[in-house]
């Protein structure tokens, strides 16, 4: 074609090359150095798209937007060589299918393996086309933190809609309300 684009990660880098490559010869060719002033869509979509880097909370990692084509041993190549791995889990659609959700969770051994795999994958690794999100997992909850947590999300929802009165009586759809049901 003639011309060509090279990416620095700093500009003092991209400076300096311009300074010591200009009117240099390459395969009997004179260069001619300048800078581009276009701006890449890769650059614009990872600086609206960058993984929350949160707080180390173990060493369990959920991955988010797994496709669906991937597999548990394909996932699990990506990340074993960051450390070894205590488990990889992906929770199935339905109990009959094969199907994954599109979300998986990794842990390690130890914390510094997940660390390491963390930051090495968590802005822009993608399979099959799809970029994953990594976040930490939460920590194991006993039942009644997982109780808690439902029943606060329940509230700040519903709170949020807009009922409508119902005119049904419950006698007539065959409902049988009870006053002291627990949750």
């Amino acid at each position: 074609m003639g011309y060509g684009f090279i990416r620095y990660k700093r500009k003092l880098d991209a400076d300096r090359a311009l300074k010591t490559l200009q009117m240099s010869v390459l395969d009997g060719k004179s260069l001619e150095l300048k800078r581009s002033e276009r701006t890449l869509m890769s650059d614009v979509k990872t600086a609206r798209k960058k993984s929350k880097i949160t707080e180390q909370t173990g060493t369990k990692i959920l991955v988010r937007n797994i496709p669906f084509q991937a597999t548990v041993q394909e996932v699990t190549e990506l990340f074993k060589s960051y450390g070894e791995l205590k488990a990889v889990r992906m929770p199935k659609k339905l109990v009959g299918t094969e199907k994954h959700r599109g979300f998986g969770f990794i842990e390690y051994y130890t914390t510094t393996d997940a660390k390491k795999a963390f930051k090495a994958l968590c802005q822009s690794t993608h399979l099959y086309g799809r970029r994953l999100v990594l976040e930490w997992a939460q920590m194991e909850e006993g039942v009644e933190e997982i109780r808690k947590r439902t029943a606060k999300r329940f509230y700040q929802e519903s709170s949020t809609k807009r009922f409508k009165k119902s005119t049904l009586d419950p006698e007539s759809v065959g409902l049988e309300l009870n006053s002291a049901q627990e949750v």
